[in-house]
């Protein structure tokens, strides 16, 4: 059984996390599979937009495997560190937006991913948290720095000093997750908002979220010069042309052509 599921429609690629039957903690054959996953992304440009999921009813994942881990030493931690960042690489340098659609329990590893993905849609009974306090370690794929980055550094120090959960409605609050929505209704909002973001001209979009991302990390005056120099670029475009002719024509516009 594959322990990830890749399936791609109408410009949309959602990534399946199929491990049920362990909540989807994580092992290297999953990490593996998550980082090839990201891997196809990378190479089709007919992908607009992903979203990023997982089966099972009581958890998106509960992060790492801890029957393996009370036996795991500092050199094997220290791989499993790296093979685990390069999870969290391949969500946030995703060159199209990743949406998130999380379920039950959010934990550990789970949460990291939520933490750089670019939109979280959260069902109204996860609840997400970082208990590696509470097991004599730290969080290893980078949330003491992209949790700060999220929450700000006081709010990221109590939750990871306290290994405290958050329901979704204070998730909601926090900005951990951008929407909120009953079970049943998960998928649907999170395609929703992929097929909403997939019907835009590619490369505007991934424009955007270069510069978005960009402008995080660098001084303004860096951000201005990055934010124009793509703006420029973006004006040689044919989909610039055709959305902008659609839309002084009242018209739909036609099928984007990434050029």
């Amino acid at each position: 059984m594959s322990l990830i599921l890749y399936d791609k429609k109408d410009h949309i690629a959602t990534i399946t996390l199929n491990r049920p039957e362990a909540m989807n903690a994580f092992n290297e054959e999953l990490m593996h599979g998550i980082v090839e996953a990201f891997g196809k992304v990378e190479a089709d440009k007919d992908v607009y937009c992903v979203v990023l999921n997982a089966n099972g009813k009581r958890a998106i994942s509960v992060g790492g495997d801890i029957r393996v881990e009370i036996a795991t030493t500092g050199a094997d931690a220290l791989e499993f560190g790296k093979l685990g960042k390069s999870c969290i690489r391949a969500v946030m340098d995703c060159r199209v937006p990743v949406i998130c659609a999380v379920h039950g329990f959010c934990l550990g590893g789970g949460m990291e991913v939520v933490l750089v993905s670019d939109l979280t849609v959260a069902s109204d009974d996860m609840k997400i948290g970082m208990p590696t306090i509470k097991l004599g370690t730290i969080p290893g794929w980078g949330s003491t720095k992209t949790l700060a980055d999220v929450v700000g550094k006081a709010r990221a120090k109590e939750l990871l000093l306290t290994g405290r959960m958050v329901k979704a409605p204070e998730a909601l609050e926090m900005g951990l997750v951008q929407f909120v929505v009953p079970r049943e209704e998960l998928m649907d909002k999170a395609m929703e908002l992929a097929r909403t973001i997939a019907d835009m001209a590619p490369i505007a979009v991934k424009s955007m979220k270069e510069c978005i991302d960009y402008g995080w990390e660098t001084d303004y005056e860096e951000a201005f010069a990055k934010e124009t120099e793509v703006f420029a670029a973006c004006y040689d475009t044919e989909d610039k042309l055709e959305a902008m002719t659609a839309f002084l024509e009242k018209r739909p516009h036609k099928p984007y052509k990434y050029r």
